[in-house]
């Protein structure tokens, strides 16, 4: 069973803290951890099995202990568990939440806007009263999926991005032995394979103080040498949404940790702080991680952890503790990419592009794009788009499709490998595309479509 990097740490670290035998159960994309025990039977003259259940780990390798509502009942409802197991989704995304609650899309974007918000703050600004407002965010947290995350903006951290395509000729690795070799590589946050144009895609993060050709040459070396294969490196600069970092990602950034020298009694400009470094890792992983745990597990002074958060948002390296939504209606994902043929025309539908950037509908708890930004050779727009049904992408596609100067291509994402993406409703009144519609459009209310 193949089970997500983060899963498998906590995993591993739970076996170790239990005497005896412990295993994951995969139910509705969910994983849900048990004990197993025996005891001889003495009426049935057999041994008996007897399983306990523990708790959950998230997608982000976060263990929820289980606490039950009346002794004894953790091996009915382990029993429970196993005897849905043939009810198991393929979809990484876990079930499809169906219907939508009231003060939900309130909830959702208050928690995507500022994951660490108190219950009062909620409340204020959701129009409920505190015990509303703890059982609306415990409601959506249970229901969604929700996983609290940071959103990091790497540019802050000395790192470029970049979207790398592949076509492989002949023939093309299977998906194990895919997300075996990209797992492997940490400077790879997101790698998607794909049925279209290219066969995978990736997101992929470097220094920029890195050779790119070099980066990328030693990438190719270790990954698939022994497929025939197309590679393109395209660099990529995010306008709206974000990737989630792996923690894989921390094994590069450690090596910015400035250390007291003889040569270097004081860090220079760039350098990264090992509390910064500390704080960044816990957040990524919890973001609502309490910061007197961080400082005793890191070794931190008192109050080291809440000071370096509020620096690190200061600074803009963190832009804020936000949401990740699992258990959401997502049949399937596009990349899009929106090739300018002719830069004139293009800059004349401008105005139009933004508004359907952030013009979400409001029959969706989710953003309409995912991730979006401006790519180079070839220049223009690429997207990332969750799609919950046809019309979705075909309404989107007749949409670009208006926009003049440019050339549309949708490839299908068949599986999410490595990282995963961000569903969240975002107040797209902070977005950049917002701020330039507002200045240089006059474009300032939103309407039925979004704006």
């Amino acid at each position: 069973m193949d089970l997500p990097e983060k899963v498998l740490t906590a995993l591993s670290k739970i076996r170790k803290e239990h005497k005896h035998y412990v295993d994951v159960k995969v139910i509705n994309g969910r994983c849900y951890v048990y004990e197993s025990t025996s005891r001889w039977d003495g009426e049935r003259k057999r041994v008996k099995k007897i399983a306990k259940y523990l708790g959950k780990i998230t997608a982000y390798g976060e263990f929820v202990q289980s606490v039950p509502r009346k002794p004894g009942n953790e091996a009915a409802l382990a029993t429970k568990l196993h005897t849905r197991t043939k009810t198991v989704q393929k979809s990484a995304y876990g079930p499809v939440a169906e219907r939508i609650g009231k003060h939900e899309r309130q909830i959702l974007k208050a928690l995507s806007m500022d994951g660490r918000a108190t219950v009062s703050g909620l409340a204020k600004e959701i129009g409920l009263k505190n015990t509303g407002a703890e059982w609306q965010k415990a409601s959506v947290e249970k229901k969604y999926g929700i996983q609290y995350i940071s959103e990091i903006d790497i540019s802050k951290l000395g790192y470029l991005t970049y979207i790398v395509l592949i076509k492989f000729e002949n023939k093309k690795p299977g998906i194990n032995e895919a997300k075996r070799e990209l797992e492997k590589e940490p400077s790879v946050q997101l790698a998607m394979l794909t049925y279209g144009k290219y066969d995978l895609i990736m997101y992929v993060v470097m220094s920029r103080y890195d050779d790119i050709k070099v980066h990328f040459f030693n990438i190719r070396s270790r990954i698939f040498p022994s497929y025939d294969m197309e590679l393109y490196v395209v660099p990529f600069y995010l306008d709206y949404g974000f990737v989630p970092l792996r923690d894989k990602f921390f094994e590069i950034l450690a090596g910015k940790v400035w250390n007291r020298s003889i040569g270097k009694p004081r860090p220079k400009e760039g350098d990264l702080l090992r509390r910064e470094y500390e704080v960044l890792r816990a957040l990524n992983s919890n973001g609502r991680e309490d910061f007197t745990r961080i400082d005793a597990e890191c070794g931190l002074a008192p109050g080291s952890a809440r000071y370096t958060y509020h620096k690190l948002v200061e600074k803009g390296t963190i832009k804020r503790i936000t949401i990740s939504m699992r258990n959401v209606r997502v049949n399937y994902i596009s990349a899009i990419s929106l090739q300018k043929i002719n830069h004139v025309r293009f800059l004349s539908c401008r105005q139009q592009l933004l508004q359907l950037i952030i013009g979400d509908r409001e029959d969706t708890l989710i953003n309409k794009y995912a991730l979006v930004g401006d790519i180079k050779m070839p220049e223009g727009v690429f997207l990332i788009m969750p799609v919950r049904n046809d019309r979705d992408i075909i309404e989107a596609d007749e949409q670009l499709r208006k926009i003049d100067g440019a050339e549309v291509d949708s490839i299908i994402v068949t599986n999410v490998i490595v990282g995963s993406l961000c569903y969240r409703r975002f107040d797209n009144r902070h977005s950049s595309q917002y701020t330039i519609l507002k200045n240089d459009y006059n474009v300032g209310a939103y309407s039925k479509t979004g704006l």
